[in-house]
Order: structure tokens, then sequence, then C-alpha cells
């Protein structure tokens, strides 16, 4: 196994395994199941992110915008699935 496809499943396990503490995290409210989605901006503070209002081009700050505030979990298993899928690539 390479580097890529240990780094990529460790991150696809990360991002189950958040689903899985999401899940039963909002279970435990009591009365009704609210789900809470944990991303980039509720774990960073914010003024670390405040370089992407600097970028001058619209579009890439748009992305970065989108990427910081998506569901971590989805952002572990898509990065986690495109580094096994180069990993795939790289192997011999």
């Amino acid at each position: 196994m390479s580097k890529f496809n240990i780094i990529g499943g460790l991150l696809c396990l990360a991002g189950l395994v958040m689903v899985l503490f999401q899940a039963v995290s909002s279970m435990m409210a009591p009365g009704e199941v609210v789900w809470k989605s944990l991303s980039i901006v509720d774990i960073v503070n914010v003024e670390y992110l405040q370089w992407i209002d600097g970028i001058s081009w619209h579009s890439i700050q748009n992305i970065l915008k989108y990427i910081a505030s998506m569901p971590l979990y989805i952002l572990l298993l898509c990065v986690g699935g495109a580094t096994l899928v180069v990993g795939g690539l790289t192997q011999k």
C-alpha cells in the first residue's frame, strides 16, 4: 500500500466517524432529532479565514468560501476519495 492509499483510507474513516458522531449527538437532544453539521468555519476562528476575502478573483473566492462552509464530513470523504484515486493511479 502506498502512502496515498493509507492517507485516503484514514480520511474516509475520519469522515465516517464524524457522520456517526453527529448522528449520535443529534439523537441525544430531547424531543426531536436535530442534525447539526460541523464545518471549517465552526472549528477555526473566523479571523483566520479573513484572507479569503482578500483574493481578487471572485470565482476562486466563492469556491474557497464554499469549501470553508461545507460540512466537514463531506470534505473529508471527498478529499479521502480523491487521495485514494491518486494512490491508485500512482501505483506501479
